[in-house]
C-alpha cells in the first residue's frame, strides 16, 4: 500500500509540473508585476531582433540610424532627448525593448556616464532618453547608440 501511495505522489507532482511548463506566456495572473502591460502583448511576435538604431551625436543630431526619424530626432535639453522612428508605435507596452550605449561614435573613452531610456509620453514612435553624470548624477549631454529591438 505505500508503495502504491508513493507512485501516485509522483505521478501528481509530474502532472503538476507538466502543466506549469505546458502553460502559455501570460497565463498566471499577476505575472506583469502590475507593470501595467499584458504579456500576451508580448507573445509570439517578440523575438530579440534589432528592428532600428540610432547613433546620436551630444547635440541631439543624428550621426546615423536605421529607420529613424531625422525631423523628430531631438535634443529636448540638457542630456535630454527624443529619439524618432519610422513606426507607429514602438513602446514597451506594444512589445519593443530598448537599449542605449554610451559612445563616442568616433575614437577614444567617454567615463561615468549612463543613458536612460522610457517610452516618449504622446509619441508612440518615439523614445525618451536622459543622460547622466556618474560622478556628480547631473545630466549631462553625450553620444549614445540606441537599439530598439521586439
Amino acid at each position: 500500500m505505500r508503495r502504491y501511495a508513493w507512485g501516485l505522489s509522483i505521478i501528481a507532482v509530474v502532472v503538476v509540473a507538466a502543466a506549469i511548463i505546458a502553460r502559455p506566456v501570460g497565463a498566471a495572473s499577476g505575472e506583469n508585476g502590475g507593470g501595467g502591460f499584458s504579456p500576451a502583448a508580448l507573445g509570439a511576435t517578440t523575438r530579440g531582433v534589432v528592428y532600428y538604431t540610432a547613433a546620436i551625436n551630444a547635440d541631439g543630431s543624428v550621426a546615423a540610424c536605421f529607420l529613424c526619424n531625422k525631423t523628430n530626432t531631438l535634443h529636448v535639453s540638457t542630456g535630454t532627448y527624443q529619439v524618432a522612428f519610422n513606426n507607429g508605435n514602438i513602446t514597451a507596452n506594444s512589445g519593443y525593448s530598448r537599449w542605449v550605449q554610451v559612445d563616442t561614435l568616433t575614437t577614444g573613452t567617454i567615463s561615468n556616464v549612463s543613458c536612460t531610456t522610457a517610452d516618449r509620453f504622446g509619441v508612440t514612435s518615439a523614445v525618451w532618453v536622459q543622460c547622466f553624470n556618474g560622478m556628480t548624477g547631473a545630466v549631462t549631454d553625450t553620444s549614445f547608440f540606441l537599439y530598439i529591438a521586439r
